[in-house]
């Protein structure tokens, strides 16, 4: 039984050299990891309808509608048209075009320590891994916050916009890689979990997965199990010691129930390690699209300030009746991507601008906040001019005090 057994499971080496630095899960029932997950979201209708789910404003099949009422509303919008309201009012001006829009926390712990938990010391570890998230990203970035009562497992789903400290839409450097996920669920396990009893999950990078040849072969495996089962203990003679029917049927349910838990512990453990291995593979992905992307981004500045030194060049070298008809139009488009572009190529083609009598960015830029300067001390001087005529200012006999 035992060598069928290892078939399916693989023998279990608890050496940490062997196994990667840890082996398979602890058996259900004794595990109480804190659970921290957080996800990108992509387009303003994925955040719709992600609110329109965690608002229960749409049909939730996992969830059990008689008990939507019991779920908490901790902070942010009550609607899915508030959380998208929230997230113009915090958005910056300028967006890319395949810009993570908002991120999405849910928190839970291991199914059977959140039942042990109970529901006042469940809420109170949702309500602090909330403190955490908000102190990690800022209460004004909160877009919804929810614990939801009306599922198996109770958990927090948590929903911002990923504003950074320059008031730019930059989950990557919120939430980043491999490595800062990792910290950052080290973090979470020891700042909230630990204080309810929780521990921090295995990480990722600690486990080694199967090849799929040899995932297979454990599953064909299953289908080949057989279990020797042992004989009846019949004692001295066939009479003395020996097992009455009732202890023999026990004794072979306790043999049926080993092998069960034992295939049932190397499956949970494949499952959870492919689970692992195809989060490893999303991320990597993601890393990899970001990446492409940033690359893409700064291709496409490039190209654009080469662009605009060549224009430059050929304007300066036009004749001047011809510069005339061209000059107007170029500088609208150079001094509409300014903000795009690095200090020396402004001073070259500001310097290139000059050479013709025209005017570049830096001169237009100065002229602009004097003009600015001049409009606020004009309204300064209006309003000094309507407090010295307010009626406060009068005394009941006509004259100014």
């Amino acid at each position: 039984m035992a060598n069928a057994i290892e078939a399916i499971t693989g023998k279990l080496d608890l050496r940490p050299k062997n196994t990667g630095g840890g082996s398979l899960r602890p058996p259900k029932g004794s595990r109480g990891f804190a659970i921290l997950r957080v996800g990108k979201i992509s387009g303003m209708g994925k955040v719709a309808a992600a609110a329109q789910h965690n608002l229960r404003e749409r049909e939730t099949l996992n969830a059990r509608p008689e008990d939507a009422s019991r779920n908490i509303h901790l902070a942010g919008a009550k609607t899915a048209d508030e959380v998208l309201e929230l997230w113009k009012d915090r958005a910056p001006d300028k967006i890319r075009k395949n810009a993570v829009h908002a991120l999405e926390y849910i928190v839970t712990a291991s199914p059977e320590k959140m039942a042990a938990m109970g529901q006042t010391k469940g809420e109170e570890y949702l309500r602090d891994a909330f403190a955490w998230i908000e102190e990690k990203h800022g209460a004004e970035n909160i877009l919804s916050a929810v614990i939801h009562i009306d599922e198996t497992t109770p958990h927090l789903q948590v929903m911002l916009i990923p504003i950074d400290e320059r008031g730019k839409l930059n989950a990557r450097g919120l939430v980043g890689g491999k490595a800062q996920l990792s910290a950052m669920q080290t973090d979470f396990a020891e700042r909230v979990g630990r204080n309810h009893g929780l521990q921090r999950g295995i990480e990722r990078s600690g486990a080694r997965h199967e090849d799929i040849k040899s995932f297979r072969a454990r599953a064909i495996a299953v289908e080949n199990l057989s279990i020797t089962l042992p004989e009846r203990a019949t004692g001295s003679l066939g009479v003395f010691g020996g097992e009455t029917a009732a202890e023999y049927h026990q004794r072979l349910s306790r043999v049926h129930t080993e092998a069960l838990k034992t295939v049932a512990a190397g499956y949970d453990g494949l499952l959870n390690a492919k689970d692992n291995e195809i989060e490893n593979l999303t991320y990597k992905l993601k890393d990899a699209e970001n990446l492409q992307t940033d690359t893409e981004l700064k291709l496409e500045s490039e190209r654009q300030r080469r662009h605009l030194v060549e224009s430059a060049y050929i304007l300066q070298n036009q004749d001047e009746d011809v510069r005339e008809q061209h000059i107007a139009e170029f500088q609208e488009r150079y001094l509409s991507a300014c903000a795009h572009l690095d200090r020396t190529t402004i001073s070259i083609i500001d310097q290139m601008l000059e050479d013709v009598g025209s005017t570049g960015y830096w001169h237009v830029e100065q002229e602009r906040l004097a003009a600015h300067e001049e409009r606020e001390a004009e309204m300064q001087a209006s309003r000094d001019q309507a407090r010295s005529y307010h009626p406060d200012n009068e005394r009941d006999d006509g004259y100014s005090r």
